[in-house]
């Protein structure tokens, strides 16, 4: 089924550095914002049902950190949190709205000090997920 684009176009920042543990904490992955399908900056939307399973095996398999998308390794994801809407319910969470995978990362010293200065706004995970074509969450 064709989806079609939402014109969100929130870039979601760091909720927070952590100095004294070496953490940076915030959105990996946004799937929703006030029940529309988000897509990002490069126009991708990922359904909530695809994030937790991606999320799933990540955090099982990989929960590598990069720098800007590229390059080496710089760091691990030591939290994550998927929040879909069903869960939020359940938890009687309230999330203003926004539905994904909230994660902690910890960084080396390098890339660290560039969140600290607001150089690095938002994650960059290091992992891939296979194509998928059920795109309705």
């Amino acid at each position: 089924m064709e989806q079609t684009r939402n014109p969100i176009r929130t870039n979601f920042k760091v909720a927070k550095v952590d100095r004294s543990l070496g953490l940076v904490l915030g959105w990996a992955i946004v799937s929703k914002v006030d029940g529309e399908p988000y897509f990002d900056l490069q126009g991708d939307h990922i359904p909530e049902a695809v994030m937790l399973e991606a999320a799933t095996d990540f955090m099982e398999n990989s929960r590598a950190a990069k720098a800007m998308h590229a390059g080496p390794d710089r760091g691990s994801i030591l939290f994550a949190f998927p929040m879909t809407e069903e869960i939020a319910k359940a938890f009687k969470f309230d999330t203003g709205g926004k539905y994904g995978l909230m994660v902690a990362a910890k960084f080396d010293e390098g890339v660290l000090a560039k969140f600290d200065d607001g150089t690095y706004t938002g994650f960059s995970i290091g992992g891939w997920y296979g194509d998928y074509t059920e795109l309705e969450d």
